[in-house]
Order: structure tokens, then C-alpha cells, then sequence
């Protein structure tokens, strides 16, 4: 047996200390203090501007360089030869905040290669769905097998909660949402794209 045409979806570590996510929090706090925010997939939640890796501070550069180490590593993981000097990666990230009642509507990111979530805090006292991220298989006629096949990659949906300083990273054209937060702990999140472009 082959198996084609299936999505890959990674939950890694991003090593990023105890210390350094306390600092990337305030950061993110006195950044909403200043900045109002608009209005995409977010509901009843605070997004930022797509320019966080252009700001000053430090820890948001941090983060940047993170994400790219993760996109070389997991490219790395399918061609041992790709040589991440030879690309031009280019990242756009931004933070959410969802506090109590706080959710992502269904979206993709269009005009990237990959996408993903860094958690920066991610409450623990919640049940059932509360503030997982939820994808949709894209192969909507392979979902009908579900019912027969519920653990072989034919599932309709995948919900994963991960945990403070885990990243989800996904390509970009793979449908997802984040359930609302049941909990009074806000949900912390920065979301980036990546795309990957041969240096000329």
C-alpha cells in the first residue's frame, strides 16, 4: 500500500523558556494597550496587526526566528537536502487574544506555503472543546468514509489542544477554527505565514 495526498499537520516543541513566553506575554499586553486591533476570524477577541515581526522588541524577533527554524526543520524533514540559504522565506505574524467567549471563525491563509499557532498561554481549566483548534479535511468526498474508516485519516475533522510553548504548524490552504474560550484565563496565541520562495 501507498499512501498520497495526505495533510500533515506537526505539533512541535518550540523550546522557547518559561521566562521568555512570561516577557513575549507583556509584550503582547502593552502592545494591545496601544494598538486597537482589527477585525478577521476573530470574535469577541483582540487581533493584531500581520507587522509583528517587523516591531521592535525583542521578544517578537524571537519569535520570528523561531518560526523559521521550525518551517527549515520541518521542510528538512521531507527533503534532507534543502538548504534553508538557498530560500527566500518571508513571514508575516500577529498575535490573538481571546479572552472568555473569544473564538477563531472558520478561515485559511491564502498566498502562503505554511502556516502556524505558537501557544503563549493556553488555559487549563477548561472542558470539552473550549479553545481547541479544529481543522477540516479538504477531501470532501474521502470524508464519506469516515463512518467506516474513523482512524485512518478519513475523519472529517481534527481538534487539537495544545499546550503553552507547543506550535501547530499546517499548510496554509487547510481550513481551520478555534472553538470559543470557556475559560476566564485569556488564550494567547501568535499566528505567522510562511512563504517560501527560490533566491534569484
Amino acid at each position: 500500500m501507498q499512501i498520497g495526498f495526505s495533510v500533515p499537520i506537526h505539533v512541535v516543541d518550540s523550546n522557547l523558556s518559561d521566562e521568555f513566553l512570561e516577557t513575549l506575554k507583556k509584550d503582547i499586553y502593552l502592545l494591545r494597550d496601544k494598538d486597537s486591533g482589527f477585525s478577521l476570524s476573530n470574535s469577541q477577541g483582540w487581533h493584531s496587526t500581520s507587522d509583528l515581526f517587523l516591531k521592535k522588541e525583542e521578544s517578537f524577533r524571537g519569535v520570528c526566528t523561531t518560526c523559521a527554524s521550525s518551517i527549515a526543520s520541518i521542510m528538512k524533514s521531507y527533503d534532507e537536502n534543502f538548504n534553508p540559504e538557498a530560500i527566500d522565506a518571508r513571514f508575516a505574524g500577529w498575535i490573538n487574544v481571546n479572552p472568555k467567549g473569544g473564538s477563531n471563525l472558520i478561515h485559511s491563509h491564502p498566498n502562503s506555503h505554511w502556516s502556524g499557532v505558537l501557544y503563549i498561554q493556553q488555559p487549563n481549566d477548561v472542558t470539552g472543546n473550549s479553545g481547541m483548534i479544529e481543522f477540516i479535511n479538504p477531501n470532501q468526498e474521502g470524508r464519506d468514509l469516515a463512518g467506516l474508516l474513523p482512524k485512518n485519516g478519513f475523519d472529517p475533522i481534527m481538534r487539537i489542544r495544545p499546550k503553552a510553548g507547543q506550535m501547530v504548524i499546517f499548510p496554509s490552504y487547510l481550513l481551520h477554527s478555534v472553538y470559543p474560550n470557556d475559560s476566564d484565563q485569556d488564550r494567547i496565541t501568535i499566528a505567522f505565514n510562511s512563504l517560501l520562495l527560490n533566491k534569484k
